[in-house]
């Protein structure tokens, strides 16, 4: 019978590409639905929103898996993803440990922006600290993602990214066109209404279509690569006046190379750690570095329009929300 399956399988990997298309992957779930769910989940899988269904495909996909490895035809994605060994019903325990670590960093420079002197720059402080705080909810909802992929959770984790990304795209072409003057406050109306515009119209069409994967990679691809060159332009060309720019001119290198990690798609070690959870394990130390830039950028904002930045009547030169 073992041999019987073994042929099946062989065959059945011809004409299919990954595994959840396998018939035997398949039979295993229908007989699993049928069969196997009379009992009650662990409490561990029910507070984590496991059901038979995902439970089933879950236990299906190991015992597939291991049909592939004694073919000969290694590990193969079920549903999109690596099989990996779920812990206390976390389906991805390394991204979820990375995710909040990330989170808590993102919640660190929070805490350090809350101390800084604002002196004149109080609105730029504020900016920056929403950022801060749209970081932790971005890795709040990707910690939730890969603890339970769900429809919803999924769309969390993407909405929440690009929100993030997005924010930080506004506040690097606020800095590279200088649009926190007075006199480029039009311009500096325009491009808010062009970023909440964009991202209503992002959510909006993968909310009330059928979720487009290529666009969502394209959009936040496009967006972040906008932040980044953005960034490095203001870095390059304000690094005489502002010697601490070297540390988001690094941040933004660093990232581009950890963002290569994604790129080397492998089956997870030990069944835990996959190229994607190496990405999330990268950008933590990172985070620190960001936010020492933005500190060193509130600080030098700060000092000079105290000493130097003359205001308008009743208005704040430093107005850039």
């Amino acid at each position: 019978m073992k041999t019987l399956l073994l042929v099946l399988l062989v065959v059945a990997l011809v004409y299919a590409s990954t595994g959840d298309r396998q018939p035997i992957y398949q039979q295993c779930v229908r007989s699993c639905k049928s069969t196997g769910c009379s009992e009650p989940l662990p409490l561990e899988l029910r507070l984590t929103f496991w059901d038979c269904d995902a439970n089933c495909r879950y236990e299906c996909t190991h015992k597939t898996t291991r049909m592939f490895i004694e073919a000969g035809h290694g590990i193969h994605q079920f549903h999109g993803k690596w099989p990996f060994i779920r812990w206390r019903g976390l389906q991805e325990p390394a991204s979820v440990l990375f995710s909040i670590l990330n989170g808590l960093m993102h919640y660190l420079g929070f805490r350090k922006l809350r101390k800084v002197q604002e002196g004149r720059a109080a609105d730029l402080r504020m900016l920056y600290m929403v950022n801060a705080l749209l970081g932790v909810q971005g890795w709040f909802w990707s910690a939730i993602f890969h603890s339970r992929d769900t429809p919803f959770t999924e769309k969390m984790d993407y909405f929440s990214a690009v929100l993030s990304i997005t924010l930080n795209a506004y506040i690097a072409l606020v800095k590279t066109f200088n649009l926190s003057r007075p006199e480029n406050r039009g311009f500096r109306a325009l491009l808010r209404l062009v970023a909440i515009g964009f991202y209503v119209c992002h959510v909006t069409y993968l909310t009330l279509w059928p979720f487009d994967y290529g666009y969502n990679m394209i959009a936040g691809i496009t967006v972040g690569m906008i932040s980044n060159f953005s960034w490095l332009y203001w870095c390059i060309s304000k690094r005489t006046e502002r010697p601490y720019t070297w540390k988001m001119s690094l941040f933004v290198v660093l990232l581009m190379g950890a963002m290569s990690l994604e790129v080397l798609d492998f089956p997870p070690f030990m069944w835990i750690l996959d190229a994607h959870a190496l990405w999330h394990a990268a950008t933590v130390p990172l985070v620190y570095l960001y936010y020492l830039f933005f500190v060193d950028d509130l600080r030098y904002e700060a000092m000079n329009r105290a000493e130097g930045a003359p205001l308008r009547a009743g208005k704040s030169a430093s107005k850039i929300v």
